[in-house]
């Protein structure tokens, strides 16, 4: 695990200096024939560094909700990121910028422990660890480090399966409840999870299958029922989703046509890249819930994600990662590595 979080602070702070030195290149622009242009103060640059980090939404929402007393921020928003957000407010003295920033970090380290655990019932220790780096140097991942809820989903997904693999049911139910309050791909593990229940209970005794079966189902129910108005129209989100745009260009013989435009070529690299390691790791792992596994979680997220989301809302199943670990040399892995530090940076470029 050290490994993943020494390619964590590395990147990170790589992706940061990229950022300043962007931000000064365009602060300084009658210097634009120099190499290395005059630096300004670094407290100018980290101003225009937040400033551009404060214009994301869950800054916005939280700045929103500051403005009410704790006791409705339950009744007026059901993301759990945003109520842990307006409880840290009060230690850092109403500073939404570095509320967000603290949390999505905080998320995504969580993820990344659970995805290296996750990684390492189904591969040796190294493999999810290369796994595991991968993710954070995936070449959107940097959103996860500024200010997104999506670090918290995540987080959750993995812990979700992680819990489930090792029969934590009471974490597995609660995981999919608060996953369920924001995002509805929810319900879409539920075929999934039914079938581990099952797999890992069937020779228990009746009063222990209910038992679970209560700490597992009941909490992801009542939140449906609660937010039934959300969830009526499941459905639609389906028929509009990535996985069905897919179909749709494999059945008109598209798939050489807009997959591959200007506008949708990142979303089908990724689509690529992760379908790659969802069927690998279905080669290669040991059991048929561990071959089966990532590929399911990929398919879920398809189902459920638009398609210009893809290259961010993959990351969810940052777990296809050990498809690749696991089958691909050492030499071609650096290679791997290499090739998503140049994306990243780049992406940063144009952020900033």
């Amino acid at each position: 695990m050290w490994k993943i979080f020494l390619a964590f602070a590395t990147h990170r702070f790589l992706l940061f200096a990229v950022a300043l030195f962007t931000i000064n290149a365009r602060i300084s622009p009658q210097h634009a024939g120099r190499a290395i242009r005059p630096f300004q103060p670094r407290a100018i640059l980290i101003h225009k560094f937040l400033d551009r980090v404060s214009q994301g939404s869950e800054v916005n929402s939280l700045t929103a909700l500051s403005q009410h007393p704790v006791s409705q921020v339950f009744q007026l928003t059901q993301d759990p990121f945003l109520w842990v957000g307006r409880l840290l407010l009060f230690l850092l003295e109403d500073q939404a910028v570095w509320c967000v920033v603290i949390l999505s970090n905080l998320f995504l380290l969580l993820f990344l422990w659970e995805l290296n655990l996750l990684a390492s019932r189904m591969a040796l220790p190294e493999v999810a660890s290369s796994a595991g780096i991968l993710a954070v140097l995936w070449m959107t991942s940097y959103e996860l480090s500024l200010g997104s809820n999506l670090s918290l989903t995540c987080y959750l997904v993995t812990l979700i399966f992680r819990a489930a693999i090792d029969s934590q049911w009471i974490f597995t139910g609660a995981g999919l409840a608060l996953l369920a309050l924001t995002d509805r791909m929810a319900l879409g593990f539920l075929p999934v999870l039914i079938y581990l229940f099952w797999h890992f209970n069937r020779f228990d005794p009746a009063s222990e299958v209910l038992k679970k079966g209560v700490m597992l189902f009941v909490p992801v129910l009542l939140v449906v029922v609660i937010r039934w108005k959300v969830y009526q129209d499941i459905w639609l989100v389906v028929q509009s989703s990535a996985l069905m745009n897919v179909i749709s260009a494999i059945q008109s013989g598209s798939l050489t046509g807009w997959p591959l435009s200007q506008t949708h070529l990142g979303q089908t690299i990724a689509l690529v890249v992760f379908f790659a390691g969802a069927i690998a790791a279905a080669i290669v792992n040991s059991s048929l819930i561990l071959r089966l596994l990532p590929l399911l979680i990929f398919v879920s997220v398809l189902a459920f994600s638009s398609y210009s989301q893809l290259a961010s809302r993959l990351l969810i199943a940052g777990i296809c990662f050990e498809g690749i670990t696991a089958t691909v040399s050492g030499l071609f892995i650096r290679l791997i590595q290499l090739a998503l530090i140049i994306l990243s940076c780049y992406e940063v470029i144009n952020l900033f």
